[in-house]
């Protein structure tokens, strides 16, 4: 046996940072129970090793609801076990993720109609209307 034939594993040295943002995503939770304040954490920006992240899956679970949004590229939205936290993967045209969020709210922001668009929809509908009670 030579030292070739000897199989080696390794790992991204650990950030030490996944506690702490799971306390965050404690207080954030907190805060929306007590103040109805929405908050957002960019993992894509914190420096996480691959098992770091495993393992924030791992504790945050999944929950109920998981779909995925066709605009702009491809936006995952799924519902952790604990209501309230989501994770939000945007992922480019290759399916590369390119952000990674946990959002604590009531619904992910990206969920929300704009006042604009509801604007337009009410207009469109009013129109469409008309034009049913004109042709009859």
């Amino acid at each position: 046996m030579t030292l070739n034939d000897i199989a080696v594993q390794t790992e991204a040295p650990r950030t030490q940072n996944l506690l702490p943002i799971m306390h965050e995503i404690r207080h954030s939770l907190s805060e929306l129970v007590a103040h109805g304040t929405h908050n957002m954490i960019d993992l894509h920006s914190l420096p996480l090793a691959p098992q770091e992240l495993a393992e924030l899956d791992e504790f945050l679970g999944d929950g109920e609801i998981d779909l995925t949004l066709n605009v702009l590229g491809k936006t995952r939205i799924r519902e952790s076990s604990y209501s309230g936290v989501w994770r939000i993967e945007h992922l480019d045209d290759s399916g590369k993720r390119i952000g990674y969020f946990i959002e604590i709210g009531m619904i992910p922001e990206i969920l929300r109609s704009q006042c604009d668009d509801i604007k337009e929809g009410l207009q469109a509908m009013t129109s469409i209307l008309a034009m049913q009670e004109d042709a009859s």
